[in-house]
């Protein structure tokens, strides 16, 4: 064992989490660590450093519409990864479509200014660029929790890690470039090189290492797009179907004797004609069909004997149902109703819609006004909540600080204090930056855990019994996280109209 991986291939499909997480965040980032770029782009997309605006108030708000227009579609866009045709694409297909999207974007946005365009071709080339990347970035993370969900937990922390790290180096770049480079025409056009060059390798590299998944053997024992592949692998080496079946019993032995509970009805027979798991009545099988959606109704029935499994950590192969681990993701999401599966974790979908509604909130609509004067503080301001951000999001990966739910809801509802907080911040009744600095790096901290726990606590809610319904519950919480996202986006811009 190293490191708490069980092999390299384990890994490898951690390091991949990682490097998916901070791509989710890079084009934002990347935008928001060239501001100076940003606000005067009317200048390097006309190639005229002494050009006039045509239009003020957007080039000086840019970023603003920048974040509606993106949590906007994503908000849009978000729920249709619900939709049977949605969920008939495969995990590599979403990858690739949502991660070049995003990569069009903050490469448009870097060779425009080559181009020399009017004004009003810059804005609508924005505009278009930025409603394809959110649309990328809704599937990418709504893939990203589907990838996690049939996994241990860890991995939906290191995807969350990977958010909040993805934050922590643009903010610490930001901070060295802006301290060893001037303000310049010149200047900020390579810090705008620097930045979208880097936002680019990133996401190309995290692009290649998930389409490469489908070849990792670890990938394959958890996720059933790529187990579909390595059994077509094995069926094309020329293995018969008594073969196959044979390493099939073996396989759910395996993971019967880890487990330690007692294996999900299946009617899947063996090469020697048993069948796995217990025989149940027509009573209890119509209970179980009904738990499952797989009755045409999306009716739950709690205190019935289905309990197929006991489910806690996602960590054995043998905790999902046999049937449901014949089936490739897509075919897993197909069969898989959504209803049942939100009345299981929609506590855990409300706490990560106020948790980030909380923080993007504040961040950065809310920063900023508090001294607008000073060109330091709005950026420490977000490196302590990107700081705080990143450890609290490491933190979930550590088992014994784990709350329970109802702790874990208490505390988010305790961090909607950090509102009027801010407010105290803006008109000075808080004086000074000391006091905001520890503000944020609180909120950070706490966006951070709270936000990684509801999120890994979705998909490991004991009551889904199957892969398919914990890919489903994945995919619910990021359509949570996006929807608290794009309200608290639309009732910023509200608010930062009337504050000073």
């Amino acid at each position: 064992m190293l490191c708490n991986f069980s092999s390299m291939a384990e890994l490898y499909v951690y390091a991949t989490c990682i490097l998916l997480g901070v791509s989710i965040l890079m084009p934002l980032n990347a935008l928001t660590s060239a501001p100076s770029y940003m606000m005067d782009y009317y200048k390097y997309a006309t190639g005229d450093p002494n050009a006039v605006p045509n239009d003020a108030r957007f080039w000086k708000n840019i970023l603003t519409f920048y974040n509606l227009a993106s949590v906007v579609t994503q908000a849009a866009v978000g729920p249709t990864v619900l939709t049977p045709w949605a969920r008939r694409l495969s995990l590599s297909f979403r990858f690739f479509m949502s991660l070049v999207l995003m990569m069009v974007e903050v490469f448009v946005i870097l060779i425009i200014p080559a181009g020399q365009v009017s004004q009003a071709g810059a804005i609508a080339a924005f505009f278009i660029v930025s409603i394809a990347a959110g649309v990328g970035k809704s599937y990418l993370e709504a893939t990203c929790y589907a990838l996690v969900g049939t996994m241990p937990s860890k991995f939906m922390s290191a995807i969350m890690f990977g958010c909040g790290f993805s934050g922590v180096v643009s903010s610490v770049l930001q901070c060295i470039i802006k301290a060893s480079m001037d303000d310049g025409y010149e200047s900020v056009l390579h810090q705008a090189y620097i930045y979208f060059s880097l936002a680019l390798s990133v996401m190309t590299v995290a692009l290649a290492m998930s389409l490469l998944l489908r070849y990792n053997s670890y990938a394959q024992e958890h996720v059933g797009e790529y187990r579909a592949i390595k059994r077509a692998k094995n069926s094309r080496k020329g293995l018969n179907v008594a073969e196959m079946q044979e390493a099939a019993s073996i396989e759910l032995s395996a993971a019967f004797s880890q487990s330690h509970e007692r294996q999900p009805f299946s009617n899947d027979q063996v090469a020697s004609g048993e069948v796995y798991g217990n025989v149940l009545d027509e009573k209890t099988e119509k209970a179980r069909l009904k738990a499952e959606g797989d009755d045409g109704s999306d009716e739950l029935v709690e205190g019935n004997d289905v309990q197929a499994v006991s489910y806690q950590d996602c960590g054995t192969a043998g905790e999902s149902n046999a049937d449901d681990r014949n089936l490739t993701t897509a075919e897993q999401m197909q069969r898989t109703r959504a209803w049942p599966v939100i009345k299981f974790i929609w506590p855990f979908m409300l706490a990560c819609f106020c948790n980030f509604f909380v923080s993007l909130l504040i961040l950065p609509s809310l920063i900023i006004p508090i001294d607008r004067a000073d060109k330091w503080f709005a950026t420490i301001a977000i490196l302590m909540y990107n700081c705080g951000d990143a450890t609290g999001r490491w933190l979930s990966s550590v088992r014994f600080l784990w709350p329970s739910s109802k702790v874990l809801f208490i505390g988010i509802a305790c961090r909607f204090v950090f509102i009027p907080l801010t407010f105290l911040c803006i008109y000075r009744h808080i004086p000074g930056h000391a006091a905001p600095y520890v503000l944020f790096a609180l909120l950070g901290l706490t966006n951070g855990f709270c936000g990684a726990m509801a999120m890994v606590f979705g998909p490991i809610e004991p009551r889904l019994r199957t892969e398919g319904q914990r890919v489903m519950a994945g995919q619910l919480m990021g359509v949570s996280l996006l929807s608290g996202a794009s309200a608290s986006a639309l009732l910023a811009l509200l608010i930062v109209l009337y504050l000073p």
